[in-house]
């Protein structure tokens, strides 16, 4: 290595800057710093790559470490000069510690010829004073982006991290965002990536800053002012400030006089960003900077450019302030200053005219693409006013209509204020353009035009005032000012055409939709004949008639009215627009639980509600996002929506959609065993929704939401309450999801508080109405309740396909049939503490499927997968099935192997029988694979130890002797002696009887334990069978009582208490020649076998009737 030239300046630390400020930012950086192995710094120049690195390190001075820091320039990315670097870097020569290493670097690895063995060797010599040293070593590579088009030297990156000790975290500094470690390596490796937004000020640190530089400190206009103008890029941060203390703090002047003509920002550029890119690259960067974003194609088209994402590629290489915005089309924008930069660079290079004809040309394109508000800041800043007044007027109101304000907005603001007060259309305009929360304030002087519009017999400008107007009122659930808005038209209005009378039907429409006639509304909108309405008229009669539909219940029809809307050809590249066109289409999508196409849909909404700072759209947009997450059983996330949704509603001052979002969000938080919720807290947020009356079901569907929260608070009477104000409502709107939905949470509540008949009367309609409309969700949604009252349909035989198939919206097949199965053989009462647990705990992606084994121990042991039992040929031999058997009868506890090899294999030696045992568990691990059954990871269905095996006693399984043991001390609990408690015990008695096939494990031998357990369980079946005859005596069901203990004697013939109750029944119902015969075969059985004289009580109960025969 001696003959490659060392630069040793390159390996030498920079200092901490005398301006330096520690942040809490700073320090939460630092924390997760010190648990990573790789540190990954990426961010444009001036951010404080390298500063955080050094600070860091200054912070750990008290600390035992060292610090390899190697500056990388680009003659670095010739491997050979990197190596020899590296090398010194690592063990440097004047330290005698790593003289070895350095010797065996130097004799072992030739760094040109075999440069990836020299790499090697430097891991390997890093191992060897990791063995011998407790000292941390940090190698820190910084400027890194000047090496990345060497792909070689990321490799050595890369394989460093994989190859190098415990002892050693690296630190990689990059202007790029070049990948340095693969997906694996991100994934399996504690690597911490920082970028610019971690690295950026916020404008309370930029006040710190100037207070710690002894500066005034700045107003927070001031420090807001700098944070948008920087986005926290601190090199910018340190020059404005500097330039503002120059200039004064007057903010307005400041930004007329041109950031860029700072001949410090204007040097920095230039020298750290601009220095390495080619004029050509420099010219197509400078005209781009006219856009605010651009994509592919607006770069082509207006600018010529045909590579774009090459010019990108290449220009982020260089370590540009260029954001990618990833979507349909890829986006890409400047960093502010930067493009304030350019944009100073462009008018230095190109005269005025020249300039303004890029401009011209840019506002051209966008009036073809119909992007009005881009099209008029270019007009703007050619000072063109006048054409731009123009322009508004000659588009005229019908291409602007709800959501399009978004993009006039730059126009309202350049046009004169009197102007826009003396137009009736741009006064919309205005009332369209006002956020969410103002947009009330223009109603007053909409129906102001309202009224001159009549006045003047203008019913299209009426129609057209009336639109804002329902944008407006229907944003806020304002139904009394829609019905007012909308009432007496037909008398007021004289002479319109009949294609104008037939768009003025849809006002119609409205007034029917404010007071909840949703089948008048429903008949209105198919009178109305589609094809006669202008095309932006088309775009609000669809909307409205989806609201119609999704309220009744029609869901294809809401759907199909929204698919048609996504197809008018002026809506498609007006954002806004398509945006209130998708949040519909998605509520259809939501309420039908079709979840393949919504994510995408919703992503674009919010995304569009964000742009345009609609708050309506945003508020929607997450709470069906809420809807989807939870039907994902996302838990956190639809919390965290619904939160979204409730700041965005009272943004617009929609207080009843915020209660609900929050009645839903209490519903929703409810875990078994945690906290309850807080009922008053729900009342007071159905109190605001009934005061406001909001339409569109909103109060029926909290008024159910209501109803499933106190009943699981324990508050039936409330839950009732509103759950059959909710019905007698929804019933009389017709409202069929709603109901159905309404019809579940009753039936719920009916069934947790003992009422099953009233249970089963609502569970029953439930079912019918959403097999007959295919309801697979529910505005008033809980997968829990859901959930069990759909396996309860499955239980009870009530629509028992589409029960499968709604089960099959929320759960895979597997589960499917797991819940399916379950739900048979499942106890009663244990259902809904069953179900409540298991949603609780389920998680959509885990990779292998649910699974029920039923095993039944009684009699000849039967096993089953899900319903399918496992014919005896599938076990290769009877000793595998019998080890199943074995460790089924001992679930919960660790059978060791030494019990099993004297069970199974008493006469082999130990080796042998150990061997037997490895061979028998292989063997049932396969078969039970074969049906599904999980064989292998943590959650094995058979757990095995270093000492013995174990069948975990969960959910997945159901034994019979376990159910009957269960049922058993059920029964042993105090007896009350009233009818509820003797039908109980009658329940309770037929199922130990059903359970009970035959003796324990019948035919097989695993010794003394089994034998007593087989013992003890027999006994507790001749109790139970003489309990349940004693029940059916008393009950006057006599052939029962007989059936019962005759089959309890056979099983048992020497039971004389069972003999005797048999013989008192025979008695009692006037048998005696029965009775006779079964005292005599039973004397001479006991006496004759057993040499043991039989009970006084059975010969007394005989005599008394002997002398009569």
């Amino acid at each position: 290595m001696n003959h490659i030239p060392v630069l040793k300046s390159k390996l030498i630390m920079p200092d901490l800057p005398a301006n330096f400020l520690l942040t809490d930012r700073l320090e939460k950086l630092y924390a997760a710093m010190d648990s990573s192995r790789v540190v990954s710094v990426c961010a444009p120049a001036g951010y404080g790559k390298t500063t955080l690195a050094v600070s860091y390190f200054s912070r750990r001075a008290a600390l035992p470490f060292r610090i390899c820091w190697y500056r990388l320039d680009p003659e670095d990315r010739n491997l050979p000069v990197f190596i020899a670097h590296l090398a010194e870097a690592v063990f440097p020569s004047d330290a005698a510690l790593f003289s070895e290493s350095r010797k065996a670097l130097k004799e072992y690895a030739d760094v040109e010829l075999q440069p990836q063995h020299a790499i090697a060797m430097i891991c390997q010599e890093m191992w060897s004073h990791h063995s011998h040293s407790k000292t941390r070593t940090y190698l820190v590579l910084d400027d890194f982006q000047n090496v990345t088009q060497t792909p070689e030297l990321c490799d050595v990156a890369a394989f460093m991290l994989d190859n190098l000790p415990p002892s050693c975290t690296m630190f990689i500094l990059n202007r790029t965002n070049f990948k340095v470690f693969t997906e694996k390596q991100r994934l399996e490796q504690e690597i911490l990536e920082i970028d610019a937004e971690d690295l950026a000020f916020s404008p309370s640190e930029i006040n710190d800053y100037m207070f710690h530089m002894k500066q005034p400190v700045l107003d927070q206009k001031t420090a807001d002012f700098i944070r948008k103008k920087t986005e926290g890029w601190i090199a910018g941060v340190i020059i404005l400030c500097q330039a503002i203390q120059n200039k004064g703090s007057d903010i307005a002047a400041f930004e007329g006089s041109g950031l860029v003509h700072e001949e410090t920002l204007f040097r920095y550029l230039s020298l750290e960003v601009f220095k390495s890119v080619e004029a050509a690259t420099q010219d197509a960067l400078a005209r781009l900077a006219l856009l605010q974003d651009f994509s592919e194609l607006e770069a082509l088209e207006l600018f010529g450019i045909v590579d774009i994402q090459e010019l990108m590629a290449q220009s982020m290489g260089f370590g540009i302030f260029i954001q990618r915005i990833h979507g349909d089309p890829v986006v890409y924008r400047f960093h502010s200053l930067f493009r304030e930069f350019l944009l100073y660079i462009l008018k230095r290079r190109c005269s005025g005219e020249q300039v303004a004809g890029l401009r011209l040309k840019t506002a051209a394109w966008y009036i073809r693409q119909e992007a009005y508000g881009r099209a008029a800041e270019h007009l703007a800043k050619c000072e063109n006013a006048v054409l731009a007044r123009d322009m508004v007027t000659q588009v005229g109101f019908n291409k602007f209509l709800i959501g399009e304000t978004g993009q006039l907005k730059i126009w309202l603001d350049l046009l004169p204020e009197d102007m826009i007060r003396d137009n009736p259309v741009l006064l919309m305009y205005k009332a369209q353009l006002l956020p969410n929360n103002r947009q009330g304030e223009m109603v007053e002087p909409l129906k102001r035009l309202l009224q001159l519009s009549l006045q003047d017999n203008q019913p299209e400008m009426y129609f057209n005032v009336s639109t804002v107007l329902i944008y407006i009122l229907t944003c806020s659930n304002d139904m009394k000012g829609l019905q007012e808005m909308t009432t007496g038209l037909s008398w007021r209005l004289e002479n319109p055409s009949p294609e104008l009378n037939n768009t003025l039907a849809i006002l119609d429409m409205v007034q029917s939709m404010a007071k909840e006639r949703f089948p008048a509304a429903a008949a209105q909108s198919e009178s109305i004949l589609y094809d006669l309405l202008p095309e932006d008229s088309q775009w609000l009669y669809l909307i409205l008639s989806s609201i119609i539909y999704h309220c009744l219940g029609k869901l294809d029809q809401a759907e199909r009215c929204m698919e048609t809307a996504l197809a008018l050809h002026h809506f498609k590249k007006v954002e806004p627009a398509r945006g209130f066109i998708l949040l519909f289409l998605s509520i259809a999508l939501s309420l039908k639980n079709e979840k393949d196409r919504l994510p995408s849909h919703l992503s674009e909404v919010i995304a569009i509600g964000e742009k345009y700072d609609y708050d309506y759209l945003s508020a929607n947009g997450r709470r069906l996002a809420a809807f989807e997450r939870y039907l994902s059983f996302d838990r956190e996330t639809c919390i965290e929506m619904l939160d979204y949704a409730v700041f965005h509603y009272r943004r617009m001052n929609n207080k009843v959609m915020a209660a609900a979002c929050r009645l839903l969000r209490s519903l929703w938080s409810i875990r078994p065993g945690g906290a309850g919720p807080d009922l008053g807290e729900a009342r007071r947020d159905m109190a605001v929704i009934r005061k406001a009356r909001p339409g569109m079901m909103v109060c029926e569907t909290s008024l159910c939401i209501l109803g499933a929260i106190a009943g699981r608070s324990g508050d039936f009477q409330l839950a009732e309450r509103s759950l059959l104000s909710a019905v007698r409502s929804a019933k009389a709107k017709k409202a069929y999801q709603v109901l159905c939905g309404s019809f579940f949470h009753l039936a719920g509540l009916y069934f947790g508080n003992g009422d099953k008949e009233k249970g089963h009367g609502y569970l029953k309609q439930a079912m019918e109405l959403a097999a007959k409309n295919r309801y697979f969700m529910f505005w008033d949604i809980h997968i829990p309740t859901l959930t069990e009252m759909t396996l309860r349909c499955l239980r009870y035989g009530y629509g028992t396909g589409f029960a499968e198939e709604l089960l099959g919206r929320f759960y895979d097949g597997s589960t499917v049939k797991y819940l399916a199965e379950k739900i048979k053989i499942i106890d009663e009462s244990r259902i809904t503490a069953f179900v409540n647990d298991f949603v609780s705990q389920y998680k959509p992606d885990q990779k292998e499927g649910l699974y029920l084994v039923k095993a039944a121990l009684f009699g000849k042991p039967e096993i089953a997968v899900n319903g399918v039992k496992i014919p005896d040929s599938e076990w290769k031999t009877k000793k595998v099935k019998g080890l199943l058997e074995y460790l089924l009868l001992h679930s919960g506890k660790t059978v060791s192997k030494e019990t099993l090899l004297d069970i199974f294999w008493p006469e082999s030696d130990g080796k042998s029988a150990m061997v037997s045992l490895r061979t028998a568990l292989y063997q049932l691990r396969k078969t039970l694979a074969k049906y599904n059954v999980r064989v292998s990871g943590n959650n094995a269905f058979i757990h095995e130890t270093l000492t013995g095996l174990q069948i975990i006693n969960n959910d997945i399984l159901e034994l019979d002797i376990v159910e009957f043991l269960r049922l058993n001390r059920e029964l042993t609990g105090p007896a009350k002696n009233n009818p509820d408690e003797t039908c109980k015990r009658l329940e309770l008695l037929q199922q130990m009887v059903s359970l009970y096939r035959g003796e324990l494990l019948e035919g097989s031998d695993y010794g003394d334990l089994v034998f007593l357990e087989r013992e003890r369980c027999k006994v507790i079946f001749e109790d139970a069978c003489l309990k349940l005859g004693l029940i059916y005596i008393q009950e006057g069901e006599l052939s029962h009582a007989e059936e019962i203990l005759r089959l309890a004697l056979a099983l048992e013939p020497y039971n004389e208490t069972i003999c005797l109750e048999l013989l008192r029944l025979f008695m009692s119902q006037g048998m005696r020649s029965k009775a006779v015969n079964l005292y005599y075969r039973f004397k001479k059985r006991f006496e004759q076998e057993l040499g043991i004289k039989i009970d006084e009580r059975l010969t007394e109960v005989i005599t008394t009737i002997l002398p009569l025969l």
